[in-house]
């Protein structure tokens, strides 16, 4: 029977992902927070263990290992570093540095916490590491940059950890979601309120007056699909590859993404971006604007 450890189990891709890998026979660690509701079909299924454990915090996630370890005889075949944290964070200019750090904290030290407890395991087994990024590596978002960039991070150290495992036989991969309907993706108006609250009073109106918050932006833009949906793909595309690209990007309408750093120049793609993010009245300005010039 293959295992699997997989952080941020209680919801969205975790979740879908814990199930499919149920469904497929395998034997599934979810780790999650403390307090977080879990799938109540879990309680009466014994091929799932689920583990409290923060990825921040390095004593809980030896711990989990100690535990798996004892629970597998030293080994595992899945690492799935899943478990994220996205916010807005406001302007560069006066961004939470706290908030900033804490997505940091999370989406890039957290799976370095991981990796560091649980490569023993995968080790042991020759087995496989996947590392959740983002499909917004290859965006530029306005208010909410803290995310997409520690992001970029976690895709960097995931190629350094591919190229020095790659002698113990364990194939690790950055798996850059776009388009999934979770908890984080949640586009409702009350964390459009937010994004705009985050940023200073004295500057509020100075950006609104130029940027789309994230939220519209992204809502107006890409099609979402079902964690349940995505979770399909991840197992089809992924786990079940032959041999484990080192980034795989999955979702709706992202595939052309890499495409526009290849072939335009940077400053093209960067307009792209600054026109998704642009409010419309602004658009139709610099239009009149560039027809009379």
């Amino acid at each position: 029977m293959k295992t699997a450890f997989i952080t941020g189990s209680a919801t969205g891709i975790g979740h879908a992902t814990c199930n499919r890998l149920l469904k497929e026979g395998w034997r599934v660690f979810a780790g999650h927070l403390d307090g977080e509701t879990l799938d109540p079909a879990w309680k009466n299924n014994p091929n799932i263990t689920t583990i409290s454990c923060d990825v921040t915090n390095p004593t809980q996630i030896a711990d989990a290992a100690a535990l798996v370890s004892d629970m597998t005889h030293c080994s595992i075949d899945l690492l799935f570093n899943n478990a994220g944290y996205a916010d807005t964070c406001g302007v560069l200019e006066a961004v939470n540095m706290a908030d900033y750090r804490r997505h940091f904290d999370i989406n890039f030290f957290g799976p370095l916490n991981v990796i560091q407890s649980f490569a023993p395991l995968v080790k042991q087994a020759k087995g496989r590491v996947i590392n959740t990024t983002s499909a917004s590596v290859y965006m530029t978002i306005p208010l909410s940059s803290a995310y997409p960039v520690s992001k970029i991070a976690l895709k960097a150290l995931t190629y350094h950890f591919r190229m020095e495992m790659k002698p113990f036989g364990v194939e690790v991969t950055s798996l850059e979601p776009g388009g999934v309907k979770t908890n984080m993706t949640n586009l409702d108006t009350n964390r459009i309120d937010t994004a705009w609250k985050s940023i200073p009073e004295r500057l509020r109106a100075e950006y609104q007056k130029h940027f789309l918050d994230g939220v519209t932006a992204i809502g107006d833009n890409f099609a979402m699909c079902h964690p349940d949906e995505f979770a399909d793909e991840i197992y089809t595309k992924v786990i079940c590859a032959k041999k484990l690209k080192a980034y795989y990007l999955l979702g709706p309408g992202v595939s052309i993404m890499p495409w526009l750093h290849r072939l335009l120049p940077a400053q093209t793609v960067l307009n792209i971006w600054t026109k998704m993010f642009t409010p419309k009245k602004v658009k139709a300005k610099n239009a009149r604007d560039s027809i009379t010039a």
